[in-house]
Order: C-alpha cells, then structure tokens, then sequence
C-alpha cells in the first residue's frame, strides 16, 4: 500500500510510515459467522418485538445514559404513552414479516429491519419524552436522519447536527479552513489529520492549548482522526468500528481513547455508529 500522506510504498500492514512517520489506516479484520435471526417467524412476532424493544431500552441506557436509572426510563416509558407506539410499531412490523416465509428470508435483512425500528423508537423515546433524566441533552435534529441512506444526505449536515456545536460552547470547531489560522491548520495536518489526497474534510475540532490544533479531531467524508494529549494520533474509517464504548467521562474507539467533553463524546458515539450503518448499507 502507500502512505496516505507521502504516498511512500509500505508493507501492506505497516501502521506508521517510515518516511514521513504518518499513521495508517488500518481497518480491522472482521470475523464472519452465522447471524442468528432476532425473532421467530413462526411464533408471536408482534411480542417478540415488544421484549426486544425493553432490552434494547436497557442497553442504550447503559451504554449512553447511567445504568442506575433505567427504572426511570421504565417508568416514564408508560407515564409518556409510548409503551403504546413501541405496541403499534411492533405490530406494523410484525405485520410486514409475517408476509415473508421463514425459508425465503435473509435473517441479515429481517434483523436490519429490526435494528432500525428499535433504534428508531428509542431516538424518538429518548429525545422527546426524556429530556429532564437525560445526562446529556441530545438535538432532536437526530430524528431526522431515521431512515436515510448515504446517497440522500450531507455527511457535513448530518455531523454538524449530530454534535450540536451550539451547545457546546468551550469547543474550537473549525469548518472553514480558508478562514482557519495557518499555523493552526498545518499543526493539525503534522499531528494527527491524514486525508488521502481525495477526501474531503469535514471539520477540525482544536482540543489544545491556546488554539494550536497539536491535539483534537476531524472528521471527513471516510473516517475520524484524533489525537488525545500524550497519546499516539488514531484514524479510523467508518465501516470499520468495531466497538466503541463510555468508559467513566471518556470513549474507548476500537479500544483506543478519546476524550472531548462527557456530552460530545456522547454524541460523536451516536453519530459515528450512524455513520458506520450508512456506508454499510450502501
């Protein structure tokens, strides 16, 4: 391969380039095994996807919220009335996968289908009817990426939405690089931003003293560049995460940190995920 910033010929493993010291890119092998379908065809389905529902609240809360709470989200689950949309919604579901027979469907579809419903109700759960247990306030501009697919959005919509940098007011975004300062731009350039010569930036968050941009992230159309203070610089394209998850007030991203405040690391997780089904569903 060559080096995405020298374009210097490196073993096709190399993680850093010998030329120029730019880190590579390195996509994680993914493991292939048999997907078990999320439902049975054959029974009950409708209740199926209720039960599914109450897990994934579970899940979502303790990865994004605080685990200790999710008797308040259960309870505010049926003081809000959703109980009877997550109802209506599995029923409408149901309804749709009862069509297909059991021997005739891809479990990979019928289990996508299922992940954004859930994903889905729990969106619209969670910003509408949550927002005074909410840890962190989520935009409701989220709601409107639901059901959209790579060819129908702008990524730098779909970022600058995501991180509502509004409400984030002790962060330096820049999204105007002719505007940015020079030297800020070239530290970033030195210090953890990679692009390959076609990519296009979306924005660079200076996370360092004094406006230096030596340490922050970017975020372009194919994947995230960071650098934490005192840690190595890290890239990583969007179809490749693996895992990403809050450990204590910071991100573990295909188990390499990343800290920028507690509310923005929850959002980045959120719309890195987004990303992630985008480039794989097109």
């Amino acid at each position: 391969m060559k080096c995405l910033q020298c374009q210097t010929e490196l073993p096709s493993n190399a993680r850093f380039c010998f030329n120029c010291g730019a880190p590579q890119i390195v996509a994680e092998p993914i493991q292939e095994s048999k997907q078990k379908a999320y439902v049975d065809l054959e029974g009950d389905i409708s209740q199926q996807l209720d039960q599914l529902f109450l897990q994934a609240l579970r899940q979502r809360i303790a990865a994004e919220h605080r685990p200790e709470q999710i008797q308040d989200y259960t309870e505010r689950l049926y003081e809000s009335g959703f109980r009877d949309t997550v109802y209506r919604r599995s029923e409408q579901m149901a309804d749709l996968l009862s069509e297909l027979s059991p021997e005739d469907t891809d479990v990979l579809i019928v289990n996508e289908k299922i992940d954004d419903l859930m994903d889905n109700l729990l969106d619209l759960f969670i910003i509408h009817h949550c927002r005074d247990i909410n840890e962190v306030e989520l935009p409701e501009a989220i709601l409107r990426y639901h059901d959209v697919s790579l060819h129908d959005v702008s990524l730098f919509d779909l970022a600058m939405d995501y991180l509502d940098f509004e409400n984030e007011p002790l962060e330096t975004v820049h999204t105007d690089f002719l505007k940015m300062p020079r030297e800020a731009l070239k530290n970033a350039s030195k210090f953890f931003l990679y692009p390959s010569t076609d990519e296009k930036i979306l924005l660079i968050c200076d996370q360092s003293l004094l406006g230096a941009c030596k340490e922050g992230f970017a975020l372009t159309e194919y994947g995230l560049y960071w650098k934490a203070q005192l840690q190595t610089a890290r890239a990583l394209q969007y179809p490749a995460l693996q895992s990403i998850k809050r450990e204590k007030d910071w991100l573990l991203i295909n188990g390499h940190f990343f800290n920028a405040s507690k509310s923005l690391n929850i959002k980045l997780m959120k719309l890195l995920k987004k990303l992630k089904k985008l480039y794989l569903k097109s």
